[in-house]
């Protein structure tokens, strides 16, 4: 099998995959017409296995696995296969953050200083405070140095679960991975800049105001009262059924974990993040549940008004909610990829739809090879609508 490639940048791959998926008009279409075009796609790609999944706030509108979860062991993927989902995890955090602003531990625009046990302040500007959303809108100005962040991949499957020691490495002056490389040379709040890190922060941001892990907190509120029962961040915790992770080569990754466990470690499968989006969607449509209406339309609200988007922003990416991120296809919601992971989610603001797909295959060089097969089902997916308008 193959070894982890140590020289991995989740940016990059969020850029690719932005660059590579450009909006598409949804047409109405028989589930049979999207069953041909997607089993098409797959015989003609180089894509192992993937799931596909739509619906609404109140039912299922399409469902489907292509391919083999296991090419070896002829496994096919189907709706219930478990996988990694890359940094679409990072909306699991907002929705926690969110809890964490219901439950008063802390409003989005306090400085981080005021709920960590050591100082996080970038160096060049030490008087200008971080803030929750900040890291919530990647505005914080905090980096992620490859060399820290790379090393963070690590093979094997028993993961600790522990964040706190890596982040007071990163963030204290006298921590082991610290520098001013750390941090942009602009100002909190002015500049984007994509942060799995920052991400991390935020994550542990709630974790300390909860008193408990972060992995033990999400699971608690947010995975099991919606019945996602396979979904974890731990391959002991989410079932038999996972999916075997390939590279550019089409070869086997070996196990592997993050430390960075929240900004892209949630293993879960179609049906089980269906359940999670289908919360956001009945959020949307007025109805309280995992949030309060009101923080899913806060959640999900763009955070950059006309003329004050900060600088680095992508116009393929043109505007960010609180971890969800509004798409120039016209989606919200988020990408995800790492070794052997390529993952779209979206919902169509529109319509109240959401649209799922994940792939067992990725990283930076499988995206360069296949990128255009990949974006190819995802334009499939969004381009395909119910023939009957969501009630």
């Amino acid at each position: 099998m193959t070894k982890i490639k140590t020289r991995y940048r989740r940016v990059v791959m969020a850029a690719m995959l932005a660059n590579l998926v450009l909006g598409s008009p949804a047409v109405a279409g028989e589930k049979a017409d999207l069953d041909r075009e997607l089993a098409a796609l797959h015989t003609g790609s180089h894509v192992p296995g993937f799931c596909v999944i739509m619906f609404d706030a109140s039912h299922t509108i399409y469902e489907n696995g292509f391919g083999f979860a296991d090419l070896a062991a002829r496994r096919p993927y189907t709706i219930n296969t478990v996988q990694p989902i890359g940094s679409i995890s990072k909306t699991l955090i907002g929705v926690a953050l969110m809890k964490g602003v219901e439950r008063g531990w802390f409003k989005l625009d306090d400085d981080v200083n005021t709920i960590l046990p050591f100082p996080v302040r970038n160096p060049g500007f030490p008087d200008r405070p971080i803030t929750l959303r900040q890291l919530a809108t990647h505005t914080s100005g905090i980096v992620d140095r490859e060399a820290v962040y790379a090393a963070g991949y690590r093979p094997g499957d028993r993961n600790p679960l522990r964040i706190d020691a890596l982040l007071k490495d990163y963030f204290s002056k006298d921590g082991k991975s610290y520098s001013k490389r750390n941090f942009a040379a602009t100002a909190p709040g002015s500049t984007y800049a994509y942060s799995n890190i920052g991400a991390t922060l935020a994550a542990y941001a709630v974790e300390l105001k909860a008193g408990e892990s972060y992995a033990d907190f999400t699971r608690k509120t947010i995975l099991l009262p919606l019945g996602m029962t396979h979904s974890g961040w731990t391959d002991a915790e989410t079932g038999p059924d996972h999916a075997t992770l390939y590279d550019e080569k089409v070869k086997p990754y070996p196990p592997y974990i993050l430390a960075t466990y929240p900004d892209g470690g949630l293993r879960t499968s179609c049906t089980d993040l269906a359940r999670f989006v289908t919360a956001v969607l009945k959020g949307r449509a007025g109805e309280d549940g995992v949030l309060k209406a009101a923080d899913v339309a806060a959640m999900l609200s763009p955070e950059f008004t006309a003329g004050a988007t900060p600088a680095g922003r992508s116009a393929k990416e043109p505007n960010q909610g609180i971890f969800w991120q509004h798409r120039r296809e016209g989606t919200i919601g988020h990408f995800g990829g790492d070794p052997g992971v390529t993952t779209f989610m979206g919902i169509d603001p529109k319509t109240n739809v959401g649209r799922i797909v994940l792939v067992n295959i990725g990283g930076e060089e499988a995206l360069r090879a296949y990128g255009a097969e990949l974006a190819a089902i995802w334009r499939a997916v969004l381009a395909h609508a119910p023939a009957v308008s969501p009630e």
